[in-house]
């Protein structure tokens, strides 16, 4: 029984982190930060020194295990290097600074300015604006003579070194552990989807939800094949791809008739003797292709974010100068604030939804706080426990649901001011002040600043989605688009499950606010859009046109096909205008009809029996994209608020 309550919890935990790459994370950042604050803390108490110089190590064990992610040892160790010469340079420029305040805060705030601009460039980029801006906080707060910035760093190389030792020894990189697991959640998600079939009340929604879920597994996948490159990567992509058509044709062919399992089972089968263990190799880059430093400069120059880099300067300045009056030493609590809030967000209601849950994790981690430190006050083991849980809890939610991580942070951080002696009290009444005004601020500018409403960003998002649709098609049915060997299609296909996701978070600020108001008709067509995208799967996998039924239980002739395709293009061709502001053109679909006979070569009767299929869902998605119904549009929002889509 033990065993079997084991077994499905560790199932639960696969689901929700793919790979458990997430709770790897967390345990090296927990024990790393534990080495460096048993090693650092043991030596300033030995040799009577103040334990703040202690603090550079330790943060720097905390933050590093969250962007060293390279699989191949010489690329970890140049991220780790590059994390801890930022963190280091940061820190004493800051010290050095914090004699003079306001050349300190205009330091800080040209760190958060170039910290925000690199946000898209990559982990590693990513990594080093996080240090930067905490590492130079700690400067201008500490304020340390020259003497104790030398020892501060000195002492910090116990930093690196327990993040080296964590994460290359004691809880090491298993590539091929890793891609076993994330194949695994992969099929654990697929079994979900015949649970739902079987057993939910609403069959096609149910199931259509945990075809979602099992397409944002199926991309942590494909991240897993592209990083770790194992020799057999082609063979696992086709029974991955082969998987999301079988979920695909078990979930819709649910919500009308009873579905045939026995393909979705077999597919997990053949996934599954596909992730045999095996030896994983790491190609370098060089095996792959180098890039030309032009290439690399103007693939950064495209990556630079300056428009939200000002806006964030702009609300770390505002709460700079409103946080100062409130308390001259804890201002930097409401300037970072609107940088982790402005972090990421492309739109006004992105940044109301991340400053709502920083608000929320930091009231109810003050109340925490303020309760651990008083009944664990004398107990010194007790809450070094408490605080190496709470970096674990930290570090396995901060980049992936943001509010239980702030939780997590903030009682971290009222037992550390309650182990050195503060009043907890005004404490954490001042943290809360200084939140709220970092939120007000970034609420405030990114209402003025912000161009891009909720709305206008969930339509761009499904542009993107109709175009990637269009060029699926595009690549299936026109000979002069289709390759031998099918990696356009493949990638194609790839680049429309991406752009879904994109879409599914821009509406998550939307989900949230349907508990005040009813939103608008987008939602309705996240259903329409998902079955678009399972015959767009199929189409582009000739081998699954035997399986594909006959449209109205009948053959469709290659002429119809010809015609499905031209429809389902016209369509494309005209809500993309639509999203796009410009006026529809019908040279599509008469282009094809002009050149019919050279489309039927590329159209055989499988293919255009899922055409006339994904004709029909392209035509419902225009239709509720076009005129939503109210009164369905609220039984859909309901639908979609208890599967959480």
């Amino acid at each position: 029984m033990i065993a079997v309550a084991f077994s499905r919890v560790a199932g639960r935990l696969l689901v929700a982190d793919p790979g458990l790459v997430r709770l790897h994370t967390a345990l090296r950042a927990a024990l790393a930060c534990l080495l460096s604050g048993i090693a650092c803390v043991a030596w300033t108490a030995g040799h009577h020194q103040p334990v703040t110089l202690a603090a550079l190590g330790v943060l720097f064990s905390m933050i590093a295990p969250l962007f060293v992610r390279d699989a191949r040892r010489s690329a970890w160790f140049v991220t780790l290097f590059n994390l801890y010469l930022c963190g280091c340079v940061n820190f004493a420029v800051a010290a050095a600074l914090s004699r003079y305040p306001l050349a300190g805060d205009a330091g800080f705030l040209l760190v958060m300015f170039a910290g925000m601009l690199c946000q898209a460039c990559g982990p590693r980029a990513l990594g080093c604006a996080m240090i930067g801006v905490v590492t130079f906080y700690l400067g201008l707060y500490l304020h340390p003579s020259a003497a104790q910035v030398a020892q501060t760093i000195a002492l910090s190389t116990v930093g690196p070194a327990m993040v080296a030792l964590v994460g290359r020894l004691i809880v090491p990189i298993h590539a091929e552990r890793t891609l076993r697991l994330a194949v695994h959640t992969v099929t654990l998600r697929a079994e979900r989807v015949l649970a739902a079939t079987r057993t939910a009340q609403m069959p096609g929604v149910a199931s259509a939800a945990r075809v979602s879920e099992l397409n944002e597994a199926a991309l942590a996948l494909e991240e897993q094949l592209a990083l770790l490159n194992p020799p057999d990567a082609a063979t696992l992509r086709e029974r991955l791809v082969e998987l999301e058509v079988a979920a695909g044709q078990t979930a819709f062919g649910s919500a009308s008739e009873e579905a045939d399992t026995n393909p979705l089972r077999r597919a997990v089968e053949r996934l599954r003797q596909a992730a045999r263990p095996r030896r994983v190799s790491q190609t370098s880059p060089a095996a792959r292709g180098k890039k030309t430093a032009a290439e690399w400069i103007g693939e950064i120059r495209s990556k630079l974010a300056w428009l939200p880099a000002a806006r964030a300067t702009t609300a770390a300045l505002l709460a700079m100068v409103i946080g100062h009056s409130l308390s001259p030493e804890r201002w930097f609590w409401a300037v970072i604030t609107t940088f982790v809030v402005f972090l990421g967000t492309r739109s006004r209601a992105d940044t109301v939804y991340r400053g709502a849950q920083r608000l929320a994790g930091t009231l109810a981690g003050a109340l925490a706080s303020m309760l651990l430190a008083t009944s664990l006050h004398g107990e010194p083991l007790l809450m070094a426990v408490a605080m190496v849980l709470c970096v674990f809890g930290w570090a396995y939610y901060i980049l992936n649901a943001y509010a239980p991580g702030v939780f997590f942070i903030t009682v971290l951080v009222g037992l550390v001011y309650g182990q050195l002696g503060f009043a907890m009290g005004p404490l954490v009444e001042l943290r809360i002040e200084e939140v709220m005004v970092g939120c007000v601020v970034s609420f405030a500018v990114a209402i003025l600043m912000m161009p891009l409403a909720a709305t206008r960003h969930v339509e761009t998002r499904i542009a993107a989605v109709l175009a990637a649709l269009r060029q699926v098609v595009r690549l299936a049915t026109q000979p002069d688009a289709r390759q031998p060997d099918g990696t356009a299609a493949s990638a194609a296909m790839r680049t429309l499950d991406r752009s879904w996701h994109d879409l599914r978070v821009a509406l998550r600020p939307l989900q949230t606010q349907r508990v005040f108001v009813w939103n608008p008709g987008v939602e309705l067509a996240t259903g329409s859009m998902l079955s678009c995208l399972h015959w767009a799967r199929v189409l582009s996998r000739p081998e699954e046109a035997a399986l594909v039924p006959g449209h109205v239980g009948q053959a469709v002739s290659n002429d119809a096909g010809v015609a499905y395709a031209a429809s389902i293009l016209t369509r494309l061709d005209a809500m993309i205008a639509r999203y796009h502001g410009s006026p529809a053109s019908p040279a599509t679909g008469e282009r094809l009809e002009a050149t019919a006979s050279a489309v039927e070569m590329a159209i055989d009767r499988g293919h255009a029996q899922t055409l006339a299929q994904l004709d029909g869902a392209v035509a419902q998605l225009a239709d509720r994209l076009a005129h939503p119904n109210a009164s369905t549009q609220k039984r859909l929002n309901w639908a979609l608020r208890a599967r959480s889509a």
